[in-house]
């Protein structure tokens, strides 16, 4: 159907004139008795053809043309004038006037200038319509190609970057952060790329609630803030959640529905393809574990972890290493048979097993040596984990079975990247390092696992006329003897000072003594710390005038006469392990010190034990 037509002219007459022979042939038309009107209608109408009077007040009908051509270049203009110079002048056809037409107008030439005009504005609509299809079909056609190169590639981690970037490119957006659903379904952040900050976006997501409900109606939409808007597209199959993609910061300011539309159709192959990726893993796990203890080998090992390390790169993540070793397995094998070496190494795996999450991996290095990866953990983290892992094995029964007719040396060794080390080399280096230093422990020295706290804290101090402790040069210090009377004080200021240079290092202290007491150097020295420090901070002994503190757990212990002749001081963090035990009497302070995490580790786990105390 035809557009309308304008008519501008000053003359009253001939603006009627024309306007009846156009309406006798149907075409919709609006008169202008001058350029401003013209303008003016122009500014809220589209018309198909301007018809204009060449001589007018203040605009003429060139000055007319060329504000039209502004606003569309391919405009349609018929000129009318009675000037006869004009027709196929420098000036008309600088113009972009497709006709000039003499007054007084003949109806059937102004009707075939109109119908001309009217077809070459018809053909350059089907032009326009015909170029927007092939571009349309061009990008359907290319997002198409993505979506084929999504469902073609089984590697997940090569799909989650992919994913992101592809979302990114045909949304037109900057910034994008893709969560993927893990095996018990909490959406963990695995990829994010452009102007996001880190620290805004949540780790993990629960699919619970009014999230969950929006998630599997599996259509993207937008959310509008203050800021930006942010386009979410759920990756959803066959009612599953799969991931969920966040876009933001849109090149042109919003999105459009198309780009809706195209974060559809991308959000459903990545859907597929990610449930691929995540079958293929299954299947590659099950080939490539230990037939004995379902471990994972080592060639699957370290190809995960070089991806993790990439992955710790690139988002500034962090990571540990762990290595454990049965040390004495040869002699379980020789003494007990093939039989028990590979019943005590099941139980082993067993117990690990029992404690690891879904994203931490297990491998078999060796006959005697296992690796696992905790991605996420810091260093405190994995020394923690050690504790747990050797009490797992302690109280799993195959592993048991075996101890009881001969103990298995179990020695555990952590690494974090970037910490200790940038490469898998290097986290192992430091790991088997660590294993060598807590077998020249004094705590498997002396044999010290087996002791309740007290009993240990007698044998570790001693007294003038004890035999003295067992040196090794690759060992941590400990040494017993006479200490400063002020000591006790001294390092509790010391350790409060570091706790407040640094609250976010994660860390675990006990200071225990005769009473717990608001002039403590560790409760001034903390007395403003924020109450959201990460290390956790307990004070034992009998109640004194301290009930509350904003960063110390108060233990109260009535009665105990062991605390009341003791104090101690039992720190582990990222940067530190120190223990401090000492015993006052009428002479000189007799006390014993260590720096070996091993010994501090074993004295906070016979502690915890010992008080029925929250494990970290």
């Amino acid at each position: 159907m035809a557009g309308p037509i304008l008519v501008v002219d000053d003359d009253n007459f001939f603006r009627q004139l024309a306007s009846d022979m156009l309406s006798r042939k149907g075409y919709l038309v609006v008169p202008a008795a001058n350029a401003a009107q013209a303008l003016e209608a122009a500014t809220h109408e589209t018309f198909d053809i301007v018809i204009t009077d060449l001589v007018m007040p203040e605009l003429d009908g060139f000055g007319l043309t060329g504000k039209l051509r502004e606003r569309d270049p391919e405009q349609e203009v018929i000129l009318v004038t009675q000037r006869t110079d004009v027709k196929g002048s420098a000036m008309a056809l600088s113009a972009g006037v497709a006709v000039v037409l003499a007054k007084p107008v003949d109806e059937s030439d102004l009707l075939l200038a109109v119908e001309r005009a009217m077809e070459r504005v018809q053909l350059r609509r089907e032009r326009s319509k015909l170029q927007t299809e092939n571009l349309e079909f061009a990008r359907y056609q290319n997002l198409h190609q993505r979506c084929l190169e999504l469902l073609s590639q089984p590697d997940l981690e090569w799909l989650q970057e992919r994913v992101a970037a592809e979302l990114a490119a045909v949304c037109d957006a900057q910034s994008a952060a893709l969560w993927i659903a893990d095996d018990r379904g909490h959406l963990i952040l695995r990829a994010y790329r452009g102007l996001l900050d880190k620290q805004f976006l949540a780790e993990r997501m629960s699919p619970d609630g009014p999230l969950g409900n929006r998630l599997r109606e599996a259509m993207p939409w937008i959310a509008r803030d203050e800021r930006s808007p942010v386009l979410y597209v759920p990756f959803v199959i066959g009612g599953e959640i799969m991931g969920l993609a966040q876009l933001s910061d849109p090149v042109a300011g919003d999105f459009r529905s198309e780009h809706v539309r195209y974060a559809k159709i991308l959000g459903d192959s990545a859907a597929v393809g990610v449930k691929n990726g995540r079958r293929m893993l299954a299947l590659q796990r099950l080939g490539l574990r230990d037939r004995d203890t379902a471990a994972y080998n080592l060639s699957y090992f370290t190809d995960y972890a070089s991806k993790e390390i990439y992955k710790a790169r690139r988002y500034g993540r962090t990571f540990s290493l762990l290595t454990f070793s049965v040390d004495n397995l040869p002699l379980v094998r020789m003494r007990l048979g093939v039989p028990d070496a590979k019943l005590a190494v099941r139980g082993i795996i067993k117990a690990f097993g029992r404690i690891v999450r879904d994203s931490d991996v297990i491998a078999k290095a060796s006959e005697q040596e296992f690796y696992l990866l905790l991605p996420e953990t810091d260093f405190f983290g994995a020394m923690m984990f050690v504790r747990r892992a050797l009490d797992a094995v302690r109280a799993e029964p195959e592993a048991q079975e075996v101890e009881a007719r001969l103990p298995l040396a179990l020695v555990g060794g952590a690494s974090t990247f970037p910490k200790d080390g940038e490469d898998f080399d290097e986290l192992v280096h430091r790991c088997r390092r660590r294993m060598d230093e807590r077998r020249c422990s004094l705590q498997r020295k002396l044999m010290l696992d087996t002791l309740p706290f007290w009993d240990e804290v007698d044998l570790l101090l001693g007294n003038a006329s004890s035999p003295k402790l067992p040196v090794e040069e690759s060992a941590e210090p400990s040494r017993r003897g006479k200490v400063s009377d002020v000591l006790f004080d001294e390092l509790q200021a010391e350790i409060a000072r570091e706790l407040m240079r640094d609250p976010s290092s994660r860390g675990l202290l006990y200071v225990g003594g005769p009473e717990i007491r608001a002039d403590l150097p560790i409760a001034q020295g903390l007395e403003s710390a924020s109450p959201e420090m990460a290390s956790r901070i307990y004070l034992l002994g009998r109640r004194g005038d301290l009930d509350s503190h904003p960063a110390l757990t108060p233990v109260f212990l009535e009665g105990d006469e062991r605390m009341a002749r003791h104090e101690f001081i039992l720190w582990m963090s990222e940067t530190a392990s120190y223990a401090l035990i000492q015993r006052r009497g009428l002479g000189a302070t007799w006390g014993f010190h260590s720096s070996d995490t091993a010994v501090v580790d074993g004295l906070i786990t016979r502690l915890q034990v010992e008080y029925d105390l929250q494990p970290y």
